[in-house]
């Protein structure tokens, strides 16, 4: 079990984060969504380590944690970009020997290509399954669906299910349409805080979609 509370994080006088509280167990997909600027991204930098809240407390297992990233149990996709530009996909697969075969059939065409000569949404990918691959037992991912096409996300999504059978993973996404369906649970980051989401519906009583969606 991954618990954080009490989370607080302000910027100057303003605060993006006040008092949080998230829960997640292994062997769950915990979807988090929220409005641009509502701390969704900060909220995971802030579990993983590499963000400093001005309050928080995290635990592990029943264990209190200070910096996540240095337990080597939580792992993290952030929305920018982290291999290095020169290494290429054949190094990262000798690197990775455990992929599925679904992995390794969409990443075989690229094998000869460096990171620096894949797209936008080639990258995205890539880094997705190194990050899986890793033997960390919960996996944050910013905005895994960002820049992918359809065909994709359905591939990414089928992966997610995957390894959140054993994991935990906790992911956000504008793409709420993709990431609804993988979902044991739903929460919401609103007016700084977050809420439990049981139906579609309660997402237009936020105000994060229409209430005529």
């Amino acid at each position: 079990m991954l618990t954080i509370d009490s989370v607080t994080l302000r910027y100057g006088d303003h605060d993006i984060l006040a008092g949080c509280y998230l829960a997640a167990a292994k062997g769950e997909v915990v979807g988090l969504l929220g409005r641009n600027g509502s701390g969704k991204s900060s909220l995971l930098k802030i579990i993983f380590g590499s963000l400093k809240a001005n309050n928080s407390h995290l635990r592990i297992d029943d264990e209190i944690i200070r910096s996540a990233y240095r337990t080597r149990k939580v792992a993290y996709l952030p929305q920018d970009p982290f291999l290095p530009a020169f290494l290429t996909v054949e190094f990262l697969l000798k690197k990775c020997p455990n992929l599925p075969g679904e992995a390794l059939t969409f990443l075989e065409p690229l094998r000869a290509k460096s990171v620096s000569e894949l797209s936008g949404g080639e990258l995205r990918i890539l880094e997705f399954l190194w990050l899986l691959q890793l033997p960390a037992e919960y996996v944050l991912l910013d905005e895994p669906f960002s820049g992918i096409a359809p065909i994709h996300v359905e591939f990414l999504q089928k992966m997610i299910k995957q390894v959140g059978a054993e994991r935990c993973i906790i992911l956000t996404d504008h793409l709420y349409r993709a990431l609804l369906p993988i979902s044991s649970r739903v929460l919401l980051l609103h007016n700084k805080s977050v809420y439990p989401i049981r139906d579609e519906s309660e997402l237009g009583f936020y105000g994060y979609i229409p209430d005529s969606y």
